[in-house]
């Protein structure tokens, strides 16, 4: 049986959690910018700051479960976007094993 460290599943490493906080701040001005300024769109920056705010806070992934719950069809994309991530991730993990010398 393989025990995986749910703090290392999640990539909750101290550098992890800090860049997810600082997209999550530039997502969040980008939205307030996008609200003061009428060209600019602000609801897909909202959207991105509070899922970088997911990856690091408990409460906030309770919260964005939630509402997922309830609204099927944006749960649906928010789905595939969780999956496409977690292919790459498995991706590039794969590439690291086989070693520099795979690719000759």
């Amino acid at each position: 049986m393989v025990r995986v460290r749910r703090a290392r599943a999640r990539g909750l490493n101290p550098t992890g959690r800090t860049r997810n906080l600082a997209w999550a701040a530039v997502f969040f001005v980008l939205g307030v910018i996008g609200v003061l300024v009428p060209i600019m769109p602000q609801v897909p920056f909202f959207i991105m700051s509070v899922l970088f705010l997911s990856l690091v806070f408990p409460s906030v992934r309770r919260r964005l479960r939630r509402f997922l719950h309830r609204h099927p069809k944006i749960a649906h994309a928010y789905k595939k976007w969780k999956d496409s991530r977690r292919k790459k991730r498995r991706r590039k993990i794969h590439r690291e094993k086989r070693g520099p010398e795979a690719g000759r």
